[in-house]
């Protein structure tokens, strides 16, 4: 990290097989590899992801995810915050990861959890390689 600073969450430190943070980004500030599966979503200002010679824009409510050892930087001209989760990849038989998804929460349609229309959760994340 550079200009940016990281409020963690839970981690393996606390028992979970992930880790969970916030980055605080100063102007100018970025975040680079991970060995780990990498999710990001921003929550407000404008963030760019940079990955494989293309810049993809993160704005209110866009995230992106990356596979494990997928080389990118995120870089925020301003202000800025995403919350991070990483992990590392649990490989299923037969299976190839995904290796990068940029999107919005706004194009994901939401559904009831257990049938309560008062409790709306988005899978921002594809259950299938379709």
């Amino acid at each position: 990290m550079k200009n940016a600073s990281a409020i963690v969450h839970v981690g393996p430190a606390l028992g979970a097989g992930f880790t969970e943070y916030t980055v605080e980004f100063e102007p100018k500030g970025e975040l680079g590899n991970t060995s780990a599966q990498r999710f990001l979503l921003c929550d407000g200002r404008v963030v760019t992801l940079e990955t494989e010679g293309k810049r993809h824009e993160l704005g209110a409510r866009g995230y992106a995810y990356l596979s494990e050892g997928f080389s990118h930087r995120v870089a925020a001209k301003k202000k800025s915050r995403v919350a991070v989760i990483e992990k590392h990849y649990e490989r299923l038989e037969k299976t190839e990861p995904q290796r990068l998804l940029v999107s919005n929460e706004d194009a994901v349609s939401s559904h009831a959890l257990d049938g309560d229309s008062d409790l709306q959760v988005k899978c921002l994340l594809p259950t299938s390689r379709s």
